[in-house]
């Protein structure tokens, strides 16, 4: 019986041993052997049908991933949350080229849309800052801040849902055409199709806040006010006024491509537009919206007296912008004009 015990005891000790023996061969061939831990900043795709497990190298993979490392030898690397400026003009320029040579009905579409945004936040400006009250006559300054502070969620939607302005376009297309990128028809088609589209969404939109009613109280006030107004311009002031305007939206746009996040773009963007509205500048995709609401409100202004009086001097100054002061000024300053 002794005999027996110590029999069992030793195959126990034994196969211990063993275990031991396979674990530790086992762990050698792991770090040494062609199946180990893939290094920092490669990672292999699972082969197909072979069962092996994600993270492991496989000696018949044949193609790698490379991931993005930012631990370096000298500590974490650092990433900048927005882009220098040459990077961001010539990613405009890429832009600019993109959307003209986007077909007729697309290039139609993104307007429309973005013709329908300008009007969101149109109505939500006309709504609030035309229903302060007595705050307003006491201090006009107070309801020209509220209607800039609100008025900028229409370019927040339209820059970060690919839309289209003719504002943004007169930038960005003349980029591509002065890098090469575009050619001068694909300009003409880019503003032609992006005017129409910001039109016909602006005025939809309009009509659609009438018919439902939005338009009333203050809102139906402030927006007849502001269409007297605007219509009341000389031909040169519009003019210089829709230069100013465009250049500040512009430089939001290109702020916006600037930065690499969410927050940073809503920065970009909101800042300039609450400037250009705040000063009584002219854009105009804006009045797109905003003359049509007051005419359809009850404002005393015929269709041919806002395109004459305000919709072509302003466009014409917005372009100016666009093409002078934004595209061909950084094409000078980082592109190809600085290398003639």
């Amino acid at each position: 019986m002794a005999v027996i015990v110590r029999a069992s005891s030793l195959r126990q000790r034994s196969s211990s041993a063993l275990v031991g023996l396979v674990v530790a061969v086992g762990s050698a061939a792991v770090l040494s052997g062609p199946l180990g831990f893939v290094p920092v900043g490669e990672v292999q795709p699972r082969a197909s049908g072979s069962g092996q497990t994600w993270g492991w190298r496989h000696p018949r993979a044949s193609s790698t991933r490379t991931v993005v490392n930012v631990v370096t030898a000298t500590g974490p690397a650092e990433v900048s949350s927005v882009r220098a400026p040459p990077e961001t003009y010539f990613a405009l320029a890429d832009k600019g080229a993109a959307n003209a040579k986007k077909p007729v009905l697309a290039i139609f579409h993104q307007s429309f849309v973005s013709g329908c945004y300008v009007g969101f936040g149109g109505l939500l400006s006309l709504s609030i800052a035309g229903n302060l009250g007595a705050a307003a006559s006491a201090a006009p300054g107070v309801q020209k801040m509220v209607f800039a502070a609100l008025f900028p969620v229409n370019l927040l939607l339209i820059l970060n849902s690919g839309g289209q302005l003719f504002t943004g376009n007169a930038a960005t297309v003349p980029m591509a055409v002065l890098e090469g990128k575009a050619t001068m028809s694909e300009l003409v088609k880019s503003w032609t199709i992006s005017i129409l589209g910001n039109i016909l969404g602006c005025f939809t939109f309009a009509s659609a806040a009438q018919y439902a009613g939005l338009l009333v109280a203050g809102a139906k006030k402030l927006a007849i006010t502001m269409t007297v107004m605007k219509t009341s311009l000389p031909f040169g002031q519009a003019l210089v006024r829709g230069i100013m305007c465009n250049w500040m939206v512009c430089m939001a746009v290109f702020l916006s491509e600037a930065a690499r996040d969410l927050g940073g773009k809503m920065v970009g963007i909101w800042f300039p537009i609450s400037a250009f509205v705040a000063m009584s500048m002219e854009h105009s995709v804006a009045n797109m919206f905003l003359l049509p609401a007051g005419i359809l409100a009850g404002a005393p202004v015929s269709a041919a007296k806002m395109v004459a009086k305000n919709w072509i001097p302003v466009a014409i100054g917005n372009a100016i912008a666009g093409v002078v002061c934004v595209a061909a000024s950084y094409s000078y300053a980082f592109g190809s004009l600085g290398r003639r």
